[in-house]
Formats: structure tokens, sequence, C-alpha cells
């Protein structure tokens, strides 16, 4: 019997996340969106929890992603 663990390697919280965070980055990287906006976008309510995450996904801020990627 097949489980989406075995399947995915990860669980669904984190594969959702995951999902999240890479729309974010493309969000981040084609728009002028706020923060706030793209968070609300990909489904976070608070931008700083968003933030937090998108952090320890990428090892940067949205701000600091966007910033980088731009130059």
């Amino acid at each position: 019997k097949y489980t989406f663990k075995s399947v995915y390697k990860c669980t669904i919280t984190q594969y959702i996340q995951n999902k999240r965070m890479h729309e974010a980055e493309h969000i981040l990287l084609n728009t002028d969106l706020n923060i706030n906006q793209v968070a609300q976008i990909v489904g976070y309510k608070n931008a700083s929890r968003f933030s937090e995450l998108f952090y320890k996904n990428t090892g940067l801020l949205p701000n600091e992603f966007r910033k980088n990627l731009n130059l």
C-alpha cells in the first residue's frame, strides 16, 4: 500500500508548503506586489509567518530574494 509520504518523500503539509513557496518565488520575480499581497495570494494570512517560512525554504527573506534575482 502506498502512502503520500512514500510517493512524494515528504508529508502533505511539507508538500503544500513547498508548492506555496514555489508559487511565491514566481510571484516575487514577476510582479511588484508587496509581501503582504504575496503572502495572501499563496495562502498565508500572516506576512510575518510567510516570511519566516520563506526564509526557512530559501535562506532569504522575500525582499532579499526579489532583490538578489532582479539584479
